[in-house]
């Protein structure tokens, strides 16, 4: 996990679906989403949110959690929009999302 931080290179693919069509995986996320609810990062980014890790141990995120810094941001997507997700968390809010 420090390594990651350390050295962000997009999305970290944790597990794939047996079609390869979907996909967990670990997003670089930008400082400027820190303060942002999980439903407005979810909105703008169309992802969900799978879990987030914070302090070291896992959660489950509600619509209403806001993103903390040293948060390590979980979210199952197509695979197919990989470039676009990564794209959309570096951006930051109202980056224009996919």
């Amino acid at each position: 996990q420090m390594l990651r931080r350390l050295l962000p290179s997009g999305a970290e693919p944790l597990w794939r679906d047996p079609s390869g069509g979907v996909q967990l995986a670990e997003v670089h996320t930008a400082s400027s989403w820190i303060g942002h609810k999980i439903s407005t990062l979810q909105e703008e980014t169309g992802v969900r949110v799978a879990f987030l890790t914070r302090l070291g141990e896992a959660m489950l995120p509600t619509s209403q959690t806001v993103l903390q810094e040293g948060d390590l941001v979980h979210v199952m997507m197509r695979t197919d929009d990989i470039e676009k997700v990564e794209a959309a968390f570096a951006e930051g809010p109202d980056g224009g999302g996919i």
